[in-house]
Order: structure tokens, then sequence, then C-alpha cells
């Protein structure tokens, strides 16, 4: 007896009045209440038979069985049997019996409660449940459904029910019961648990598992016959038998072949009394399948006679789909045969495979001549499967068979002969072929028009005709819009996933696909043709919602496999091989170990379906390009020869992998520091390719990642000029994911800071990538003052001078200061509160600073005060910046940068004695780039420059001797 401490948990919980478990013969309903009464005190178990139903055998009995348990019981039957047909009677017993009782703990188990028909008993029992006190635990186990009495107190809450989808044996528990796992044999059990140990009982002895079966499934069957079968009423006996040979029993249909009306009772009634039959839904029904088998061993012929009238019957009625389920039973191969030519017919179902791949399996196996039709319908779904050889072998033999007044038919063939050539010969040959289907499109209805055009623009896309594909999608979208044809519609939308994806449109490319989920499930199955979640998995990768790339990678593939479509493998793997190169390049940039090699099982994967069934390389191209364009970093020593081998694939590929290699190769020279200008020639390649054909996908970042180079270059002007086209078009197409990559975006991201580029989306990006960022910036040249980082002409309020002087000592002592260095320099003088006074000042800062959304600038550490810069930019930074790099080079450029930064005296509006020193050095280095720049507007003859410079340094009292002259 296996153990089933889940199931016993679930009888008797607090609220429930009764526990009524119910289930098919030998589903352990006994057993399971064996388990519950073992090591329980005060049980009282009454097994149940005909006997029962006699009021005055079965309270006797019921009354001694409770006696035996509790020894004292003042309840005594003889005191009621002269009322037994009183309409008090059942109260009254009821009532008497659960006083008797009292507040004692007990538990009533009944069990074979089905035997039980008597209107008495079952009142008396109804009544028992529903005034059961919480210290009496009543169970009653039983092959049928609940009394319709017991129904109200289940509405109630009061019945804890255990049916048996709960008793049935799982996976683990009959492999533990077993010793060993059959699928098959565990299947056709539907975890019965007598099957299951019938089973186990015939391998006990070691013989082998077909022989062992064969024997259970007799033993079954002669359970079956015996105790099931042969016990029900002719009438029933026979319908079981007549339907043994249908998979899914439908009572209206049954009345039809069995020429009755009463086919939903009993079908009801086997529910009912859980006879090995199942309600799948309100109005069909399936048998168990052992029993069916049963069944059908035992159903004297009737069973196929009556399949076969239900596929005529469904074939006349116009479900070929049914028909040909039924045909494939009786194994049929005509009427398979001339199913899958009436559902090619059909506007709708002509390219659902997979439901015509199991009729052509099995005509396979039958080594049958096919019917043209049939033949066409194996090239379609070859087709589909990416198995062009045979495909096109199919194609070419039917399609001269079809006749004039069919169309459609030649239509979709032709789209599938489209398919074939675009993978055997190339594009042009395949969009040779759509073209010339464009004039019998004039009368067709939008469904046809989507099947040729869609085969049209998944050629120019691939192509990376990317303005020509989208023009066509939104022409096809306002056709369907004037015919009506909003679910038409619907699907050439759905495809703007992919042409946004090539554009590197991400934002958009979301869009389509989400917009997408809406289209109804078996639509969607039909439009996997052209898989795009691919496209939206790496889209969502790099518009930051990474979490549902993966996933949804993983979801389509899945999807791809049952669908048996194997075109749409190649680039479902290499998507899913750049999303995860995509997570490694993020741990390499991030300094935490890589492992590039992890992408390499789903680059052979892309690479093995690229070259599957196909004669084109374009496929294989693609592969080839991307694994050397991926590899770069992981292999620097390789660099070289990598480069070398992608350059000499480029020109026999699609410029979208051109504009995206030339990306990947400049991308892994500029981090390796090797040959700059190849680097940047490359960069600008991929731009130009990218742009040329309006995709984004890469040139993107090529603008970023040129406007680093020129940056560590000293070229600015380039620099802004490439920052701002990066970001401008990251906003436009929604581009975050690598911003991510802080050691090659950085420089760029601060440059976009300090120069006001897309302010606000350059915020957005700095909190999503974790930089940390500059929030407020601090102006020391001229007058002091704090201000928001992105807008730094709007001073904020510091509230009192103390506070703003504070701050400006501890900027000039970057290494920090005591607390009595500020006492001595900034207060020596004051009466008030000391202590106090610093923490007051100190207070208003913190204030000012999270007001612009920054943390407490001022840090102790080592008992000095300091200020913490991350958060903070400052004028002087960019000064002493200009002024370094005027005294390595003293140009008249240099000497201008550095004159220009220079805005004022330093701390111009604080008396701040302590910053003199500091004064005299600005004003010094200010005059030193002056003098140069006086000599160069001397030489070049621009005299009011010289003017207006000459009078700022006059200005300045301490040096203004040396200006007694004019220029």
């Amino acid at each position: 007896m296996l153990p089933r401490p889940h199931l016993v948990k679930k009888l008797c919980p607090p609220h429930s009045k009764l526990t009524y478990i119910h289930a098919d013969a030998g589903h352990g309903k006994t057993t399971l209440l064996t388990q519950y009464a073992k090591g329980r005190r005060n049980v009282v178990w009454l097994t149940l038979d005909e006997r029962d139903n006699d009021p005055l055998f079965f309270l006797p009995r019921l009354e001694a069985a409770i006696r035996q348990s509790l020894k004292e019981l003042n309840f005594y039957t003889t005191d009621y049997i002269p009322f037994v047909e009183s309409a008090t009677f059942v109260p009254s017993v009821s009532s008497a019996l659960l006083k008797a009782i009292g507040k004692r703990k007990l538990s009533i188990l009944m069990d074979d409660l089905q035997v039980i028909h008597n209107d008495t008993v079952i009142k008396l029992l109804t009544a028992l449940a529903v005034a059961c006190p919480s210290n009496l635990s009543l169970l009653m186990a039983s092959r049928h459904e609940l009394w319709s009495s017991l129904l109200p107190l289940k509405m109630a809450g009061g019945v804890t029910e255990l049916t048996r989808q709960d008793l049935c044996f799982s996976r683990e528990e009959t492999k533990q019961l077993w010793g060993f796992f059959d699928e098959a044999i565990y299947a056709a059990t539907e975890g019965w648990i007598l099957a299951i140990q019938s089973y186990r009982l015939a391998t006990k002895d070691g013989r082998m598992l077909p022989t062992s079966r064969l024997q259970a499934d007799q033993e079954l069957y002669r359970y079956l016959l015996k105790e099931i079968l042969q016990q029900l009423p002719v009438e029933t006996q026979h319908f079981l038998k007549a339907t043994s040979g249908l998979p899914v029993l439908e009572p209206r249909l049954c009345n039809t072949l069995l020429n009755i009306e009463n086919a939903q009772r009993i079908l009801e009634s086997l529910v009912h009394h859980n006879l090995f039959t199942v309600r799948v839904t309100a109005g069909s029904y399936r048998y168990h399948a052992l029993f069916r088998a049963f069944l059908q061993q035992n159903d004297e012929g009737l069973g196929t006679i009556v399949l076969r009238q239900a596929m005529k019957y469904y074939y006349t009625n116009t479900e070929y789909t049914q028909a040909a389920d039924y045909a494939l039973l009786l194994r049929d191969t005509d009427t398979v045969q001339d199913c899958i030519g009436a559902l090619l017919a059909q506007p709708f179902t002509w390219n659902r495979t997979h439901s015509l791949k199991k009729y052509l399996d099995f005509l396979d196996q039958q080594s049958v001549e096919l019917f043209p039709r049939t033949m066409l319908a194996k090239g379609m779904v070859l087709s589909d499967q990416g198995n062009f050889y045979q495909a096109e072998k199919c194609l070419r033999k039917a399609i001269p068979q079809l006749n004039s007044n069919e169309q459609h038919l030649y239509l979709h063939a032709m789209t599938h002969m489209a398919r074939v050539l675009r993978n055997r010969v190339s594009f042009e040959e395949s969009n040779r072929c759509l073209d010339t289907l464009l004039p019998l499109l004039n009368e067709a209805p939008m469904q046809e028009w989507y099947g040729v055009m869609i085969e049209k623009i998944h050629n120019l896309t691939l192509t990376s005709h990317l303005t020509e594909a989208l023009e066509l999608i939104e022409k096809m979208m306002e056709k369907c819009l004037a015919c009506g044809e909003l679910g038409v519609k619907a699907w050439f939308e759905r495809y703007l996933t992919a042409v946004y994806f090539f554009m590197g449109d991400y934002g958009n490319c979301v869009k389509a696909y989400e917009k997408s989920l809406s289209i109804p499930r078996e639509e969607q199955e039909w439009l996997m043709r052209h898989s795009v979640g691919a496209y939206a998995a790496k889209a969502y990768q790099i518009t930051g919602q990474e979490e549902k790339a993966l996933p949804l990678l993983e979801a389509e593939i899945r999807r791809l496999k049952e669908l048996g479509l194997y075109e749409e493998y190649s680039i479902n793997y290499l998507l899913q091989a750049e999303v995860l190169h995509a997570i490694e390049l993020l741990k390499y940039y991030q300094g935490k170990p890589a492992r590039f090699s992890i992408i390499n099982h789903y680059l052979s994967l892309a690479e093995e379906y690229a070259l599957l069934n196909r004669s084109t390389r374009d496929h294989h191209l693609f592969v080839q390009i991307w694994r050397l364009s991926s590899v770069l970093l992981a292999q620097p020593e390789k660099v070289g020869q990598y480069i070398e081998e992608a350059l000499s694939f480029l020109e026999n590929t699609t410029p979208f992998i051109q504009s995206l290699a030339c990306g990947r190769m400049a991308n892994a020279l500029d981090i390796l520091g090797l040959d700059m200008e190849q680097c940047k020639r490359l960069f600008h390649q991929s731009i130009q390719i990218g742009e040329k054909i309006g995709s984004y996908a890469y040139a993107t970042v090529a603008y970023g990642r040129l406007a680093a180079v020129y940056l560590r270059e000293g070229d600015l002007a380039k620099a802004k000029e490439y920052t701002r086209c990066f970001l401008e078009l990251s906003r436009k197409y929604n581009h975050r994911y690598y911003i991510r990559f802080q050691t090659l975006f950085e420089p760029v991201m601060k440059l976009a800071v300090e120069s006001n580029i897309c302010p606000g989306f350059t915020r957005d990006l700095l909190s999503y990538g974790d930089y940390v960022t500059k929030q407020v910036y601090i102006n020391t040249l001229g007058n002091f003052y704090v201000a928001p980082a992105h807008d730094k002409d709007t001073p904020v309020r510091i509230r009192t001078m103390k506070a703003r002087e504070l701050l400006a000592y501890l900027l000039e002592h970057p290494k920090g200061v005591t607390r009595a260095q500020i006492t001595t320099d900034l207060w020596a003088d004051s009466d008030a509160d000391v202590p106090n006074l610093f923490h007051t000042r100190r207070g208003e800062i913190r204030q000012s600073f999270e007001a612009l959304g920054a943390s407490n600038p001022i840090l102790y550490e080592n008992e000095r005060y300091y200020l913490n810069r991350e958060e903070i930019s400052c004028d002087h930074d960019l000064f002493w910046q200009a002024v370094e790099e005027f005294r390595q080079s003293d140009t008249p450029e240099n000497a201008e940068t550095v004159v220009n930064l220079y805005t004022g005296r330093y701390l111009d509006n604080l008396e701040a004695l302590w910053a003199e020193n500091s004064r005299l050095k600005y004003e010094e280095s200010f005059l030193e780039a002056a003098e140069v720049l006086l000599t160069n507007y001397r030489i070049t003859g621009e005299k009011t420059k010289a003017q207006v410079l000459l009078r700022r340094c006059k200005s300045l009292s301490y040096y203004g001797h040396r200006y007694e002259q004019s220029p």
C-alpha cells in the first residue's frame, strides 16, 4: 500500500462537515479511507451493501458500530422503529444520535455508498451530514457522484470532494510503485490505480514488458467485463459497444448514428456513476483509454460500423478535419486524400500544415499513390518545414494538374514555389515568380493578397530593401482598410516587427509585436511561417526590457518546433546567439568574467539550419559573418585574420549585415587599441551603408563610438556632432541597452551632460545605465552659485551666506579639512555657538543638494570633512583642464579656450579672504593665455578683439600695470 499523505491531509478540513470521495472502481477509495483511519482512535467503519437499503437493518448496524467505539451511547434504535414510516423519523433519529455522541471525538467512515438507493437512508445520511458537529468527522466513499440532496451543503462550502482526478496516481507515484517508468503504459492507464497495480504484478517475476502488459490487459478486461459491463442494462451495453470507436462522444452525433434520442441521458448516467466516462466539455465526453480499448475488443464489430458512419457524416457536412481523423482510425487512405483535397479548397485551412502533416505521414506509411491535391498539400507542408528539395519535386508535379478553375489553389501553390526558389535559387528568382502572380490578384480576396505579398515583403526585408518593404506593407494595410478586412490588415501590420527590426527602429518593433498579440491564436500559428518573435526579443533587449528577451526567444523556438517550421530556425537561433552575446559583452565591459563560448551552440544550430535543404548561401553567409564579428573580443590574437575573412564575405551579403559587421569589427579594433584609422573607416562605413538603406541598427551605435574616438583625439567639435547624432537617433529609435557599456560610453555621456546635448533623454539614459550622474553644478568663476547640472544658468538658493561660504571652502580643499580649520578660517570672529553653527550650515547645504536629486555632499572620514564630488560638476574643472592643454601646447586656439572659460574673478561675490591665493593663480593662468592670444591678434590684425581682451586684462588690478600700451 503506497502511502499518500498529501491526500490524507485533504480529508476532513476544519470548515467541512462531510468528506465525499468518488471515482470509478479501482481508484483507491477504500485504500485512502484505510490510510486515514490508521492510528486514529474512535473510528467507526461501515462497508455498505444492498441490505443497508433497509432502514431497520442499517440503523441498528450503525448504532452497534458507534457503540463499539464509544462504549457508552444513550441511543437505542428500538425506540424509533415504530416511527420508521413517519415524516419525523429522520429528524428525530439524526438529532438523537448526534446528541448521544455529544462532544466526544469520533470518525465515521462509510465505504461503497453507491449501493444505497433507499430514500429514507439517503435522507438520514444527508441529515447527519448537514448537522454534523466539528467533533465528528464524516467520510463517505462511492463510485457515484454526490447525491442531489447533498448539493445545497456543497454550495454552502460544507462538502470536501475528492474525485477521480485527485485519486489517480501521478507519474512519481507510479514510478515508485513499479520501480521503473513507461510513459506509454502510464498514459494508457490515465493514473487508474487498479491498472497500474495490475501492470506491477504482471512484471513482478521478471517477465518482459510486452508480454506482461498483454497479460495485465487481459486481466483488466476480464475485470471490466464481469464487474462493470455485464452489470449494466442491455441498452447501456449496446450504447457502449456501438460508440467504442469514437474518440469523442457528442450526444447529438450519437443520437444520429444510433437512431436514438437519449444519448445525453446515457452519457450523463455513465459520468454520474463514475463508469470510466469523462465529461470533456459541456457537450462532449470520452471514455477512459483502457476502457475504450476493452470496449473495442468486445464490441462485436459495432464500433467500426458506427465509426465509418461518423466519418461519412462529417464528410457530408463538410467537417473535413473530423472526417479525416476518423478515416485515420479506419485506415481509409482514399477518404484521407479526399479530405485533404477538400481542406485545400477551403480559404482558411490550406496552410494549416500542423494538421495536414499527420495525414500525409499516414499516407507515406501506407505507400499509396497520391492524388494531385494530396501531392500539392505535401509540397506545401514540405515548404513550410523547410524541406525545399522535396517540396519543389511535389509542387512541380502537382501544379500542372490543377484545373483552370482552381486559381486560388494555384496562387497558394505558387507562393510556396516562390519560397522554394528563394531558398534553392535566389531572391531574384523568387520575386520573379511572385510578380507573375500579381495580375491574378485583381479580384482575389485579401487573404490571397496576403499569401503572395507577404513573400514579396519578406524578400525585400531580408535583402535590405527596407523602405520598399515598409511602403508595400503600408499600401497593403490601406487596401485592407478600403476592403474592410481588418483581420488581414493586422497580419500585414504584424510583419512590421521584422521590418522595423532591420531598420533599427526598436521602439516601433516592440509596439508592432505587442499589437500583433491580439491576433487569434489559430491565425498566429498560420502566420508563424514568417516568425517575428525573435526580432521582438532582440528589440526588447535593446530598448531596456532585457528580462523579456530570452523567455520570448525560447517560447518562439518551442512554437516553431511544435509547428515544424524549420525555415525560420536559422534566424531564431542566430538572434538567440546575438542576445546572449550582448549579455556577455555587458559582463566583459563591467570587468566581470564573460563566457563568449556560450553562443557557439546557437551559432552552430543557426549554421546547420542555414544549410539544411538550401542551395542558396544567403543564410549561411549571414551566420558566418555574424560568427566572425561576434568572436573578435574573445580571441584578440586572431582579430586581423577574422577581419580579413569577414571583409572577404561582405560583398556577397546584404547591406544590413555589411553595416553590422563593419561596426562590430571597428568596435573590436577600438577596444583592443589596434589600427585606429581602419577602426574609424569601418565605423564610417557602418553608418554610410546603414543610412543608405534606412537602417540604424548599428549606425546609431557607430555614431556613439566615433564620438568617443574623436573625444580621445581632442576633436571636440566632431565629438559633439557625433554625440548629438548618437543621442538623437537613440531617442528616436529607443536604443538603450548599449549605454550600459559604461567603459565605452561614459566619456560620450559626460560630454553630453557638459554640452547640454539632448538633456532630458541624456538624464534618462544615465539613470537606466546606472551611471553616477552629475546632479549639481557649482559656478566659481564670477559669482559663486549652485544650479542643476542640466540647467547651469538657473541658480538654486542656499539660505545663508555662511552656508555658501562653507560649501566654497570645502570645494577649495579637496583633501578635506578639520573642524578646527573651518572654524579658524570662516568663523574665528563669530560670537555664535560654533559647533551648532557648523551643523546648521551643513544641514542647509544638504537640503539644497537633496532638492536637486543629489545626496548629502559633505562627508566625514579620518576626522576630516570633505566634499564628495561624484555628483558635482564645476566650471573650474574645465578651466584647469584647458590650462593644462595650453601649457602643453600654447597655440592660439588653446589660449582662446582658456580665455573664454575664465568668466570672472574666482568666488567674486564672496569675501573669502582664504581664497586669495587661488584667485591669483586663476588670474595668472588667464593672463598667460591672454598674452599669447594678444600676440596672435597683433599678427592677424584683429584690433577689435585685441582691445576687448586688453580691457579684460586691465580690469585685473593686480596685473593691470602690464598693459599700459595699446595693442
